[in-house]
């Protein structure tokens, strides 16, 4: 079976039980359960009540290191905890749920099953520590911004919020890393710490554009346009350069395990795999095309089958050709959504602005040197 130059897909969902950090923890002071919170920097501390008989709760804000409550009997003794890393403990009844810039909600319940779940803020952090040193924001071609702190050389970390919850984390680890949110196919560079985005759909006259994930994954991307030309696809990496292309009048690219079927018809979809033989495409619809608008006469001697799958090593970036794993040979879906056209790079102070819920795929590539 021949095989194609390829990275492997790392997917993951992020999930709301995730909040970001940026500094050094600071130590903290308790306070009796009914008094004002206690604060030192930007770590608070705050003690309540427990829905259980004869014990109480130690609620913790951390910038560095986010929320944290824990469950104490009548001695003081710490039973139960849950923070960021370890969000619920349904056997003590506690859980929470974090955000970014140190906001966090409390839940407990004194059974479980059916038994509703009392809720309270976390104690907020001072309102100078929204002002993080090492903390640049980046305008994103929605018009919201995303923060993003350096956590080390090469690690670099982007949240995404909706409704005040974190739903969409980007870390980088020495590698660009992209994913979906808010109808953008958004791209944080593992050097720089740049994010790039663009809209994944958009209209121009009688062109219309849809940005898809590529089963190559590793940041890799798949633009798909759809015009009175008909249609095209390019493979795109981390950077938006395009690595191959696809269209009516060669509509196979033999190395890369990119096709188009019907580029002749009014819907074209396209094909992806990672390996040649008989191992199967994956396929994605053209979005269509505007009412009004019409294919022009198909290019001639349109190639309908697939080129000669090769084992000639693609060079990608300076990179070697490596094996996918997981998602890619488990053939994992990706859903993605919004509208509107355009890229943008670009760096401006401000707040994490909440928009419009998705979903989320997180993928990561070589990082790159430019």
């Amino acid at each position: 079976m021949s095989t194609y130059a390829r990275t492997p897909l790392r997917a993951a969902i992020a999930t709301a039980a995730l909040a970001g950090a940026l500094l050094a923890p600071a130590a903290a002071f308790a306070a009796t359960p009914g008094q004002a919170p206690a604060t030192t920097s930007c770590h608070v501390t705050k003690s309540v009540a427990s829905e259980r008989l004869g014990m109480t709760v130690t609620l913790t804000n951390d910038l560095a290191d986010g929320p944290k409550a824990e469950l104490k009997d009548g001695n003081g003794k710490v039973v139960a905890t849950v923070d960021r890393a370890h969000p619920t403990d349904l056997s003590a009844g506690i859980k929470l749920e974090a955000a970014t810039g140190g906001k966090a909600v409390f839940f407990q319940r004194s059974q479980g099953g059916d038994t509703a779940w009392k809720s309270q803020p976390f104690p907020a952090l001072p309102k100078e520590c929204a002002a993080t040193p090492g903390v640049v924001t980046y305008k994103l071609v929605n018009g919201e911004t995303v923060a993003v702190g350096k956590l080390g050389t090469g690690h670099y970390r982007a949240e995404f919020v909706t409704n005040g919850k974190v739903v969409l984390i980007l870390t980088t680890g020495g590698e660009d890393v992209d994913g979906y949110v808010h109808g953008m196919h958004v791209v944080l560079n593992a050097t720089t710490g740049k994010v790039t985005s663009e809209f994944t759909d958009g209209r121009a006259g009688c062109t219309v554009t849809k940005v898809v994930p590529s089963v190559f994954g590793a940041g890799m991307s798949v633009k798909l346009t759809n015009s009175v030309q008909g249609p095209k696809a390019v493979l795109r990496d981390a950077s938006l350069k395009a690595l191959a292309t696809a269209d009516r009048a060669h509509p196979v690219d033999g190395r890369y395990g990119v096709r188009i079927d019907g580029a002749n018809t009014a819907t074209p979809k396209l094909g992806q795999r990672t390996q040649g033989g008989t191992m199967p495409y994956r396929y994605t619809a053209f979005p269509k095309l505007p009412a009004g608008c019409a294919n022009t006469a198909p290019a001639k001697n349109p190639a309908t089958t697939p080129a000669t799958v090769v084992n000639t090593p693609v060079q990608n970036g300076g990179q070697t050709t490596v094996v996918p794993k997981g998602a890619v040979a488990a053939g994992a879906e990706f859903k993605q959504g919004g509208e509107g056209k355009g890229l943008m790079i670009a760096g401006a102070a401000g707040a994490v602005v909440a928009a419009g819920a998705g979903v989320f795929v997180l993928r990561r590539r070589a990082g790159s040197t430019n």
